[in-house]
């Protein structure tokens, strides 16, 4: 018996023997299991790599491409719309050239002549339009007596075709009396003095003419001035200066009537080639 018991000792011990080995097999098995969870870990190292296409962040720098806003430089064409607008200034100079052709025109057929712009004027330092004339001015032969001197006169220059000036003078009444006649005026003059001299070739101005003159009492040659025949009734004076075509009238008349007829054939054709000048006087 006592082997017996020996020998279940002894398979005991190699039970007890090989179970513990067993046991000590399984527990470094799992372990080693364990140890492919670390490979997980592995993957959690992969799963960083994934973090590296954070890289994808430089394709922010497509935000370069905000440099084509730098076209905008094509902006700059606009510069090329204010080169046209020079071109609008060539037009400005067509327009100056246009203007600069009739002056030169004009000089051209009348060298150092004024030539008028406009609708001519005339005026003097005597009186202003519609006002009394002086009474130095008016004749001799009513109350109160003047001394029929003739006025200064002045006159803005006739159009193109000028050749010469002449100056009437009327009684604005119903008869239309005719006191004066001066013509052949060299077209450079514009103005005349006062007092005229009473003959037939007055030295001023150079080369005019007048013509004998009987009315209202006077007799002697050109001008007569206002002389009213009505008393105390205020009378109309009207001065012409007339922008004639030729140098020189011929065969005008031997009346003053006449020349004033000759004068007013010959002006310059169109409404701005006179111009009048209206004044008052009366008898008292």
């Amino acid at each position: 018996m006592p082997c017996l018991t020996n020998r279940v000792s002894l398979n005991s011990v190699f039970l007890c023997v090989t179970f513990a080995l067993g046991a000590c097999g399984g527990e470094s098995a799992p372990q080693s299991g364990t140890g492919g969870k670390g490979g997980t870990g592995g993957s959690a190292s992969g799963t960083g790599g994934t973090t590296g296409t954070g890289g994808t962040t430089g394709t922010g720098g497509t935000t370069g491409t905000g440099g084509t806003t730098g076209s905008g430089g094509t902006t700059g064409t606009g510069g090329s719309g204010g080169g046209s607008g020079g071109q609008s200034g060539s037009g400005g100079a067509m327009d100056g050239g246009t203007g600069g052709t009739t002056p030169d025109a004009a000089m051209e057929m009348r060298p150092d002549v004024p030539v008028g712009t406009g609708p001519m004027m005339l005026t003097s330092t005597a009186w202003t339009a519609g006002m009394e004339i002086p009474l130095m001015h008016k004749c001799a032969e009513v109350t109160p007596r003047g001394m029929n001197i003739s006025p200064p006169l002045s006159w803005t220059p006739g159009p193109a075709a000028t050749k010469s000036y002449a100056i009437t003078m009327n009684h604005a009444a119903a008869d239309n009396s005719a006191h004066w006649a001066l013509w052949d005026i060299p077209v450079g003059t514009t103005s005349i003095p006062a007092d005229v001299m009473h003959v037939a070739m007055p030295p001023v101005p150079a080369g005019s003419k007048q013509v004998m003159q009987m009315l209202d009492g006077f007799s002697g040659i050109g001008y007569l001035g206002p002389c009213p025949q009505a008393m105390n009734s205020r009378q109309m004076y009207r001065f012409t200066v007339w922008a004639i075509g030729v140098d020189t009238l011929a065969n005008p008349g031997g009346s003053t009537a006449a020349v004033q007829m000759s004068i007013m054939r010959a002006a310059v054709p169109g409404a701005g080639s006179s111009a009048s000048l209206v004044g008052t006087q009366i008898q008292m």
